[in-house]
Formats: structure tokens, C-alpha cells, sequence
């Protein structure tokens, strides 16, 4: 993709990305799944990335998808004791309390989610603003589409969340440089945090039901397919 195909992509993305998660969580059940799972998740942010890639002739290393070594092990040990131990150890020393009883119904959506983000932001989004426009200007769109993209959260839209967002994706985002580009280094840096996150915060995020984890699942397993099928077409 060239410079202006990039920047259109970005804007648009980020504006129907807010639009959607914005309208789903107005609703619970097949609303906001039909317009949090399906046209965020699986149409924006998956879809249409991977559509891209195709027209260009590309296969998922070029989103990060690849083999990880001892250099992106280093980088995702060190990336997840720093966030995690950064929440965490001051609570453990307060002897605060920590719910870890809110996490269950909160796993399957996460993960869910954190794909979308590593995806959409670090694998296709990063890596091509790079080729375009260097490694910090990458780093740093890649954080200020991570943090802006959350204003569709209710729960998420003081400025003080968007600044913290902001920090937390600069380091998604220098882990996944940092590692030679591997989108499982940031996937796997972020979904720790994601759920420690939760535990601290949960009131910030969308209500997890069983419903709504029913439909992360079925959205995960449609993800799958998804890649397998697309990981074939490359092929040709």
C-alpha cells in the first residue's frame, strides 16, 4: 500500500471502528454482537486486511504471522513481567484484594478482542505505516489508533484513559518492533495485560454475559476459519 492508501485506511477504520463499538454497546445480545463482533471484529478488522493482502499479493508474515525465536521470547518475557508485574505488585504489597473471580466470563471476549487489536493495529496497520513512514512514526500512529479506537467504550473516554491508552499501546507497539515484527510477541504482551486489566477495571469494559460469551467463541472459531482459508488462497 502506498502513503494516501494507507492514511485513507487508517482514518476510515478508525472512525467506523469507533461507530460500531460505539452503537453495540448501546444494545446486549445479537445487537451488539452483530455490530461489536461481526463489523468490528470480523469485517474490519479481519476481513478486510486480510482482502487487502490478497490484492497485494501478500501472506500473513507480512502481518507478523511467522515462527518466534529467542529474540522474540526475550522480548515477550521481559514485555509481560514489566506490565503484569507493574499492576500487580503494588496491589499484592497493599495487600489490596484482587477479583479474579470477574475474569472467567471476561476470557473468551478478551481474546477475542485482543486478536482484533494485534491484527488490525501492530500486524497490518504498523507494518505498513512503517514501509511508508519509519519505525517511530509507525510506533506511534499504531498507539494513537490503539488509544483513540477506545472512545467507542463507554467506559474508556476521559482523557486521562486516553493518555494511559496511549502508553499502553506505544508498548504493544515498540514489543512488536522490538520483536522483528511478530504479531504472537504483541498478541501474547497484551492479552496478560488485557486481563489483568479487567480484574482491576471491569466496570470500564462492556457487561460479559454467557451470552456474550457464547457469541466470542463462535466469532473465535469463525477467526480460525477464516485464516485457514485465507492461508490456502495465498498459496496460489
Amino acid at each position: 500500500m502506498n502513503k494516501s492508501k494507507i492514511i485513507f485506511f487508517c482514518a476510515v477504520s478508525e472512525i467506523l471502528i469507533i461507530i460500531f463499538i460505539s452503537i453495540a454497546n448501546m444494545f446486549e445480545g445479537v445487537v451488539f454482537g452483530i455490530f461489536y463482533n461481526v463489523l468490528y471484529g470480523l469485517v474490519i478488522s479481519t476481513i478486510l486486511p486480510i482482502f487487502l493482502l490478497l490484492i497485494d499479493k501478500e501472506d500473513f508474515s507480512s502481518v507478523g504471522i511467522k515462527k518466534i525465536g529467542a529474540r522474540q521470547s526475550v522480548v515477550l518475557v521481559a514485555f509481560v513481567v514489566f506490565s503484569i508485574g507493574g499492576q500487580l505488585i503494588p496491589k499484592i504489597i497493599a495487600r489490596e484484594y484482587i477479583a479474579w473471580t470477574r475474569l472467567p466470563l471476561a476470557i473468551a471476549p478478551l481474546i477475542m478482542t485482543t486478536f482484533f487489536e494485534e491484527f488490525l493495529f501492530r500486524g497490518f496497520v504498523q507494518t505498513r505505516v512503517e514501509k511508508n513512514f519509519g519505525a517511530i512514526i509507525a510506533i506511534l500512529i499504531s498507539a494513537v489508533m490503539f488509544s483513540v479506537y477506545h472512545l467507542g467504550y463507554p467506559g474508556f473516554r476521559t482523557v486521562g484513559d486516553i493518555l494511559l491508552l496511549f502508553a499502553v499501546g506505544l508498548g504493544f507497539a515498540i514489543a512488536y518492533k522490538l520483536s522483528d515484527n511478530s504479531l504472537i510477541v504483541s498478541y501474547f504482551v497484551n492479552l496478560p495485560n488485557a486481563f489483568v486489566t479487567y480484574v482491576f477495571k471491569s466496570e470500564q469494559f462492556p457487561k460479559f454475559t454467557v451470552e456474550s460469551n457464547t457469541y466470542a467463541m463462535l466469532t473465535i472459531v469463525a477467526v480460525f476459519i477464516i485464516l485457514i482459508v485465507s492461508k490456502e488462497r495465498m498459496k496460489r
